[in-house]
């Protein structure tokens, strides 16, 4: 009884003591209502502070090895940790550091105590340069097949990337989460620079496509909620980059400066697949032939993400929401080369947007985005991308039950070239074309779901109460049916159109001018095939 006794009265000193934290147990992902995340292990907590280890990296691998197969919670006191080498999480295990001061991390106040710190890069511009090894670090999970139950909250990450994959056969653990962190200098090198082959320096690099800041996979259950993706700091000139002039003709090359550019990167992508014919052609993906594009559980909301380039937000799923996001694209950035390897055109593209849809019952909800065009590299023209929020027929399903409501942007929503809509809402949104090589002379809205070649079903579509700007609304799709466009309004001194290419009900809205196309396409072939070929990974 006595040491009992002693127990509880240094947990009342230390609970007593100014800047000491008390270790948490509770669930910190409780605002977020995911009933998955009430099994997980968090009253299990070992607090870092009492591991022995003469590094963090040591501490956190003893810290692992106490918790077990277990697992539980690993919790970082305020404070700075240097680590060294990548952090591969086993199963179960959770890292968490102390609550910040202001829990919003859509807010520039946003500053969690608990920071990680991983290598610099260090360029050197002669020979080979500095190894890729020697930076570059990030978060790995153990068994991409299996390990499930992981996460990260509450923590600062200075040039740290997040990369909870799957395996190449799509395996992939369960009930995998980033909460509350922020994140800075996240891009990683392609590995396709430098290119020998068009007499490449060893010493260039550029960042790579496929590794966003967030990049998650899982076979169910995804959160990435309150995280804030702030402006880099690392990012370094590589003077005398050698570039070929045009890819398309022939391999004559140039030396320019090129940017190592932390931000342009992807920002937060889940489950990120192509489901079906690339270039908006059949076949379609299904839950049949690509099942994990369909997976469910996917939650992204309330983070703050800024970059200079690329998507800020990339899902595939069935069911997923996708709500109360910032966006903030750097306007007016020159894209010397988009590959590493060629230089930019007007026709190149960097695929910048804002959001990046795909899948079925998804919500897309209250985003307030601002996306840019990047600038080509002879500095006239803008490339060819800057879209706000996108489900495009591109590698992708049709449109089944979704809603795209209450968001706030400067490029178009644009539903295009879908090869089928049966049942989207487009409701409150407010989206007025502007900034820096934004194209206002486009519609606001698009909802298409007719390809180039043919015309496609459009169905229970509902375009209501919007505010547009740039050249209004567009709808075309057939056989349709259910259609209503109403109560939307135009800003503008001239008018803005409504196409009506769907049977739609137009009545109520305020300042456009109605048109019925006429549309000479044959109706698609109902029996065309789905996809068979397996799903491949899109770019973030």
């Amino acid at each position: 009884m006595r040491n009992m006794r002693h127990y509880y009265v240094f947990a009342l000193l230390v609970a007593a003591v100014p800047g000491f934290a008390a270790v948490p147990t509770d669930n910190p992902l409780t605002p977020y209502k995911v009933s998955w995340a009430e099994k997980l292990n968090w009253s299990r907590t070992v607090d870092i502070a009492t591991v022995a280890g003469a590094t963090a990296d040591e501490k956190l691998a003893a810290a692992q090895k106490q918790l077990g197969a277990e697992g539980g919670v690993i919790f970082f006191p305020a404070g700075v940790y240097q680590f060294k080498e990548h952090i591969t999480l086993q199963n179960n295990i959770i890292l968490r550091g102390e609550t910040p001061k202001q829990t919003d991390a859509r807010k520039d106040d946003y500053a969690p105590a608990t920071r990680f710190e991983f290598p610099k890069y260090e360029p050197t511009f002669e020979g080979d340069g500095t190894a890729n090894e020697t930076a570059f670090k990030g978060f790995r999970v153990a068994d991409p097949a299996t390990t499930s139950n992981v996460g990260l909250v509450n923590i600062a990450i200075n040039r740290g990337h997040i990369n909870f994959d799957e395996t190449r056969t799509h395996e992939a653990g369960r009930n995998r989460f980033v909460v509350g962190c922020t994140l800075m200098n996240t891009a990683v090198p392609d590995e396709k620079v430098p290119s020998r082959s068009i007499g490449q320096h060893g010493w260039q690099r550029y960042p790579g496509w496929k590794h966003s800041a967030i990049r998650l996979y899982t076979a169910e259950n995804a959160l990435v909620a309150n995280n804030r993706l702030n402006p880099s700091t690392d990012s370094f000139m590589m003077k005398g980059y050698v570039v070929q002039k045009n890819p398309r003709f022939g391999k004559d090359t140039e030396a320019r400066d090129v940017l190592f550019d932390h931000d342009n990167r992807g920002g937060i992508t889940v489950n990120g697949y192509s489901l079906g014919g690339a270039g908006g052609q059949d076949p379609k993906g299904t839950p049949e032939t690509h099942p994990w594009g369909f997976r469910k559980g996917i939650v992204i909301v309330n983070n703050y993400v800024f970059l200079t380039g690329r998507t800020a937000i990339h899902f595939t799923g069935d069911g997923t929401i996708a709500s109360f996001n910032v966006i903030q694209m750097k306007p007016g950035v020159q894209r010397i080369t988009n590959t590493g390897i060629g230089t930019t055109s007007g026709s190149s593209t960097n695929d910048n947007r804002a959001m990046t849809i795909r899948g079925w019952r998804y919500t897309v909800e209250g985003n307030d985005y601002e996306v840019y065009r990047n600038l080509s590299s002879d500095g006239t023209y803008y490339i060819n991308d800057g879209e706000g929020l996108m489900h495009e027929g591109h590698a992708n399903c049709v449109i089944k039950d979704s809603k795209i409501i209450n968001n706030k942007g400067n490029a178009y929503l644009s539903v295009f070239l879908t090869a089928g809509i049966d049942g989207l809402l487009v409701e409150g949104n407010d989206i007025r074309p502007k900034g820096p090589g934004t194209d206002t002379k486009i519609s606001s809205i698009f909802v298409v779901s007719d390809r180039n070649w043919d015309r496609h079903y459009l169905r229970n579509v509902r375009i209501i109460n919007n505010t547009t700007a740039g050249s209004g609304i567009a709808i075309t799709g057939a056989p349709a049916e259910g259609n209503v466009v109403k109560g939307n309004k135009h800003i503008g001194d001239m008018p803005g159109s409504i196409t009506n290419g769907a049977e739609a009900v137009v009545e109520d809205n305020e300042n456009y001018t109605v048109k019925v196309p006429t549309i000479d396409k044959p109706l698609a072939d109902p029996n065309r095939p789905s996809a068979t070929q397996p799903a491949t990974r899109a770019r973030p």
